[in-house]
């Protein structure tokens, strides 16, 4: 997908495959990843669910560690659960067991917001979840 096409959206949300690909050169996504975060202006935005699953994806590796670290600083991150959390939680059951905590917690960060867009790799779970995302494989409506 072109980059620039997501580039114009106000908000983006960001989910964990993003920040691993751009950081991982041996991620399938590493150059859709590393041409797409740069070029987006908008508002980024992410949750610490999200920061922890990709901390943990990276191995805690300390260069990858510093890496991610630069990727958040250019981001909000938002508290969910401390408002959200049955919300997420019966998200996680009912979408059972496709769904994670960070996925969960980026689908109530998109119901907040009607001009959000979740950045994603996972295009097969995110078409699920009824959110407009993007992917390597396109940008997709709400459902």
């Amino acid at each position: 997908m072109n980059p620039s096409a997501i580039a114009l959206k106000r908000v983006v949300l960001v989910d964990t495959g993003p920040l691993v690909a751009a950081i991982d050169a041996g991620d399938l996504h590493h150059a859709w990843a590393k041409a797409t975060l740069p070029k987006l202006t908008g508002k980024l935005l992410t949750c610490e669910a999200v920061a922890s699953e990709a901390a943990h994806l990276l191995d805690n590796d300390p260069a990858a560690m510093a890496s991610l670290h630069g990727f958040l600083g250019r981001m909000e991150i938002v508290p969910v659960l401390r408002d959200e959390l049955d919300k997420v939680f019966a998200r996680l059951k009912r979408y059972a067991p496709r769904m994670d905590l960070a996925d969960g917690c980026l689908v109530a960060l998109a119901a907040r917001d009607a001009d959000a867009v979740v950045l994603t790799t996972d295009t097969r779970d995110f078409s699920t979840y009824r959110v407009p995302f993007a992917s390597p494989e396109g940008l997709f409506a709400d459902k």
